[in-house]
């Protein structure tokens, strides 16, 4: 009897991975617009009265990740752009070295922003770092042109690392430069912990209302802490156990910078929840593209 209980077992958790596998990007892609438009819908109501119920500025978690939750996704974009230097082939071709220098470009002002950051989370304001930038902007350039000979000199990158490099460039480019970014200029929503004291110049995510110099919508942290995400693509291949221990770690470090941007008052539950969903949406169209990528970069 508990053969049979163990062998019934095993043959529904093989069906289940067998159902994972055949639920590709594109689908996931459509079930997370489903999800996306449920909860934007629903939020339309409730987005200021989660914000009232859950604002506790002084939550020591959430003023740790205001002040670092950015910076890994950074990294991890960083060391992409410098592997995706290190890895175009070789060429006199003009487009080819104007690439090269807006990747070099790309890395140094990423590593600047990292230093800004530090500097901001160190010493609570950006003093040390307008009093040395000098100093800031030559480390950037020196630590980028390093990272790139030691990188061009030590290392033999595998499909996978070029693949990453890639997917993790156009992830930063696209989803959090082209329009995280330059949507939060434009939409001009205000941040909750900076609305009056009745709440009366609270804006719905829809009503975007133009440059006010609020940059609430959608939020950049959330987008950057879903940029882990494309560190699914070294683990492919792996068991399904190590796949779903890695995923859980990273989607668990995305929602808790998500969180605590709604809690430190910083953003709308529905702030975090469009800068999430481009980063997850971009990620999915270009891993689901992954092929062309490789057959483009070896042509």
């Amino acid at each position: 009897m508990i053969s049979c209980f163990a062998a019934h077992s095993l043959n529904y958790y093989k069906l289940y991975k067998i159902f994972l596998k055949k639920i590709s990007n594109k689908a996931t892609a459509y079930y997370l617009i489903i999800i996306w438009v449920i909860a934007a819908f629903l939020l339309e109501s409730s987005d200021l009265w989660i914000s009232i119920n859950l604002y506790n500025p002084n939550a020591t978690w959430a003023i740790f990740l205001e002040k670092y939750g950015e910076i890994p996704g950074l990294l991890v974009v960083l060391i992409g752009i410098h592997i995706y230097i290190v890895t175009i082939k070789a060429s006199s071709n003009i487009k080819t070295i104007l690439f090269n220098g807006f990747l070099l470009t790309t890395g140094s002002l990423i590593t600047l922003y990292i230093f800004w950051l530090l500097s901001l989370a160190l010493s609570n304001n950006t003093t040390s770092f307008n009093e040395n930038r000098s100093y800031f902007f030559l480390s950037t350039i020196v630590s980028n042109i390093f990272i790139s000979l030691l990188f061009r000199k030590r290392y033999k990158f595998s499909k996978k690392s070029i693949l990453f490099s890639r997917i993790s460039f156009k992830m930063f480019f696209y989803g959090n430069i082209l329009f995280v970014s330059l949507v939060k200029i434009f939409w001009g929503r205000i941040r909750f912990r900076d609305l009056s004291d009745y709440y009366s110049d609270f804006t719905p995510w829809y009503l975007p209302q133009g440059i006010t110099g609020n940059q609430s919508f959608p939020s950049g942290h959330a987008a950057m802490g879903f940029m882990m995400m494309v560190l699914f693509v070294f683990i492919a291949e792996k068991s399904f156990y190590k796949r779903l221990i890695v995923k859980g770690i990273i989607i668990s470090w995305a929602l808790a910078v998500c969180s605590s941007r709604v809690i430190i008052g910083a953003h709308f539950t529905s702030d975090v929840l469009f800068g999430s969903f481009i980063m997850i949406t971009t990620y999915l169209f270009l891993i689901h593209n992954a092929n062309k990528t490789i057959k483009s970069e070896s042509n």
